[in-house]
């Protein structure tokens, strides 16, 4: 996976792409910079259903880990949905992380769409006291 910063502060998760630095230093590395961010990505909070319980674990870790830094600089999440109907019970999960990382989740329809949300979600806080 790789990291998208071509768009700052809009960061796209690119599931299709690998990159030779692991996700977890790329995700270090960004809030790093002390810089309010928001990510996209193209996968549904329910892809990672056939990770291994090591997986998992590490990942809840990881997570764990950046939690803090994640809430002072993550503004949100948008997941593309392209334009496909997202069932209750996904969506309920995307709250219920939100709820847990401290920040929105929120769809969109393609990229152009989610980069406009992500835009909006960074203007929607005072990040004065970031400067």
């Amino acid at each position: 996976m790789l990291l998208d910063r071509s768009r700052l502060p809009v960061v796209f998760i690119r599931t299709e792409a690998n990159a030779e630095t692991p996700i977890n230093d790329q995700i270090e590395a960004l809030l790093e910079e002390r810089r309010p961010f928001v990510l996209v990505t193209d996968h549904a909070p329910d892809d990672h259903d056939d990770d291994t319980q090591e997986e998992r674990k590490e990942r809840a870790l990881f997570f764990k880990k950046i939690k803090d830094r994640m809430r002072a600089y993550c503004r949100g999440m948008i997941v593309i949905d392209g334009g496909r109907p997202m069932s209750p019970a996904i969506k309920i999960a995307a709250v219920t992380a939100g709820k847990a990382f401290g920040f929105a989740i929120v769809f969109a329809t393609d990229e152009e769409e989610a980069e406009r949300k992500g835009r909006s979600l960074i203007g929607s806080r005072d990040d004065a006291w970031l400067l």
